[in-house]
């Protein structure tokens, strides 16, 4: 399973008035950031703009890539028990198909 099987789950905590991009896009933009070394919010949003062809391979970000505003507003409204159950659940995927006891996400050993 990837991460985006993972996370689908999650309850969209947005109404469906004036909502343009997708929770799944902002999501994947955000752990690809993160695990980039991007820093912030703006680091973000400066990612998906830089890296938008590729993010497209995976998702379709039919409106572009969301302000760093809207990215912090979305991932702050995320149930926070719920969010790190999807995230560990998948990590834990990925570190039992690779046969480790660990992964340092954070490049620490």
């Amino acid at each position: 399973m990837n991460f985006l099987e993972h996370v689908q789950s999650l309850d969209a905590p947005r109404s469906h008035i004036n909502r343009q991009h997708d929770l799944l896009d902002i999501l994947f933009l955000t752990i690809r950031a993160i695990l980039s070394g991007s820093e912030g919010w703006e680091g973000v949003e400066a990612f998906g703009h830089l890296k938008l062809d590729w993010l497209r391979k995976y998702r379709t970000f039919e409106n572009g890539i969301p302000r760093h505003d809207t990215v912090a507003r979305v991932i702050a409204a995320l149930e926070p028990d719920q969010f790190v159950c999807c995230f560990m659940n998948w990590v834990n995927e990925v570190r039992s198909a690779h046969g480790q006891d660990v992964i340092a996400i954070d490049g620490k050993t």
